[in-house]
């Protein structure tokens, strides 16, 4: 079993989107194919929600993951097919018991201290994150069940886990999962190093004003790309500001008047808008992963029954909300798993469909029955639920759930919706006063069902045990159709067992001026900017 630490951040907006290629690049519109990429120029990239921390071994946030991207390099890369290739590590072998990774390193990088990229220095990541001082949010869970490393000599790092775990390798070409400078984090402290990052990106950290921008510099003499881009040597920007323009009004208006030469998270309206604009370029990615999901609490009153649990999923018209939301820029989620993952199975929720009349009739027959006002009741009890959703509001999540709220009330249903930044949410989670609440994550492999799912990890917001064994045993199968179709099965018993609802598939929306060229998005959408050129 993969090894979980209490996280300390909730995850409402921590799943962005997912290239469907690998080191894909988004071409702008206009003269591209005429343009020659030159050194030179800076680049204001305009974000939608402020960082939290660039220390990749505790940060969970997929904001802060577009700007580690940036700093630091991962040990393997993945291609369009999803297969691992080198990266900081040229090659690698796994023992015959799945249990011993022998990594071969480069031995011509450097972090962005001058530090020499290692054995020790892959070592001390990994020891790093499992450190319980370290309360790693994210990067603990995509090691799994992590036990020791090794320096045999300084090209070699040899990494010992206690049992077989088959999404190692691919979880290692995350962002969190990037390699940070042992000397820089031991110098900075675990409490100032969030905001003082070395990695040996293409990029490395200028300065940070919180809720203002992050400002990285070209880092001189970079020369160790994966593969996947599309050339060697140095960024071609000599600055790449990360400017944090909540309103999206603002941050499209910035675009447009030259402010910014690109911003994210396209308002779903403006989708139409932004591709009808001469001036500007539209790139989109669709998310692998998990699919934005709603799930209810079993441990909770009302909702430890499965058939009220079944009544709510019937009651909610998700088709509706979703179009109502998002105009089409978003699709109706059909599983746990977004399409182009592995094990995704999109009949596993066949049937599920919105019966407003059904959910009421089984509502009844479940034994609460409509009150004086309505709410309806059971043996004194009163079928009142909290509805957990994210503030400030991330992709217009607020406007869905009150969608969904004014769904269950009409059958009788109370519900409380409440609006919590990140702190309170937690507290929230940790007293286990919530009957509903949502996330995504983004991901490269199905075990992120574990996430999901497992009874150890705390975004199992459902609290069940029933799908522990399972998911154990499809950590360990090899890749092929035995792991898939244990994977399709547990979303199947998800949804029938109605621990959780597919709500939406993520896409991440970017627009750009049309002189920006050869933006590029890592296996898990993230931007990358080392190829990135402006047009002249």
């Amino acid at each position: 079993m993969p090894i979980r630490r209490r996280l300390g951040i909730i995850a409402f907006p921590a799943a962005a989107a997912l290239a469907v290629l690998s080191g894909c690049s988004a071409q702008s519109s206009g003269s591209a194919a005429e343009a020659t990429p030159a050194p030179g120029g800076s680049l204001t990239y305009a974000v939608s929600t402020a960082f939290g921390s660039f220390d990749p071994n505790v940060t969970a946030s997929v904001v802060d993951a577009r700007v580690l991207r940036q700093v630091y390099d991962s040990l393997v890369d993945l291609d369009a097919e999803g297969t691992v290739q080198p990266w900081l590590a040229s090659a690698w072998e796994v023992s015959d018991d799945g249990l011993t990774y022998t990594f071969t390193l480069r031995e011509d990088v450097t972090f962005q201290d001058g530090t020499a990229f290692d054995a020790e220095a892959v070592c001390y990541n990994f020891d790093r994150i499992t450190d319980p001082a370290t309360k790693s949010l994210y990067a603990v869970s995509l090691i799994g069940p992590y036990d020791s490393c090794s320096a045999k000599d300084p090209a070699t790092a040899v990494v010992t886990l206690k049992n077989a775990y088959t999404p190692f390798l691919t979880n290692l070409s995350t962002p969190f999962l990037g390699m940070v400078s042992p000397t820089a984090a031991e110098a900075s402290g675990l409490a100032d190093f969030g905001s003082n990052p070395v990695g040996s990106g293409p990029f490395r950290f200028a300065s940070y004003r919180p809720n203002s921008d992050v400002v990285l510099e070209r880092n001189p003499g970079y020369n160790w790309a994966p593969e996947s881009a599309e050339h060697q040597g140095e960024a071609y920007l000599e600055q790449l500001t990360f400017q944090i323009i909540a309103d999206a009004t603002v941050r499209l208006g910035s675009l447009r008047n030259g402010d910014v030469q690109a911003a994210d998270d396209v308002p779903a309206q403006q989708v139409s808008t932004v591709k009808q604009d001469s001036s500007l370029s539209y790139l989109e990615q669709t998310q692998s992963g998990a699919t934005y999901q709603l799930f209810f609490n079993t441990e909770r009153p009302g909702l430890d029954d499965p058939a009220v649990r079944s009544a709510l999923v019937k009651a909610m018209d998700l088709d509706s909300a979703v179009k109502a939301t998002y105009f089409g820029a978003y699709q109706r989620a059909a599983a746990p798993l977004a399409p182009g993952t592995i094990g995704y199975d999109e009949s596993v929720s066949s049937g599920l469909s919105y019966n407003a009349q059904a959910a009421a009739d089984e509502l009844t027959a479940a034994g609460w029955i409509p009150g004086a006002d309505g709410v309806r009741e059971k043996d004194g009890q009163r079928l009142e639920l909290t509805y957990m959703g994210p503030s400030p509001n991330y992709d217009n999540r607020q406007e869905l759930a009150e969608f969904l709220v004014q769904n269950l009330k009409d059958v009788g249903v109370g519900v409380d919706l409440e609006l919590l930044p990140s702190a309170q949410a937690f507290a929230m989670m940790e007293a286990n006063t919530f009957d509903i609440a949502t996330t995504s994550f983004v991901a490269v492999d199905p075990d992120i069902l574990s996430t999901l799912y497992s009874s150890g990890s705390i975004f199992n917001f459902s609290r069940t045990k029933a799908f522990d064994e399972d998911l154990n045993q499809a950590q360990t199968l090899p890749a092929g159709a035995e792991r898939e179709a244990l994977y399709a099965q547990i979303q199947a018993e998800a949804i029938s067992g109605a621990y959780s609802v597919p709500v939406y598939q993520l896409v991440y929306r970017v627009a750009t001026s049309t002189a920006v060229r050869d933006i590029g998005f890592d296996p898990a959408a993230y931007p990358k900017f080392h190829d990135t050129y402006l047009a002249q």
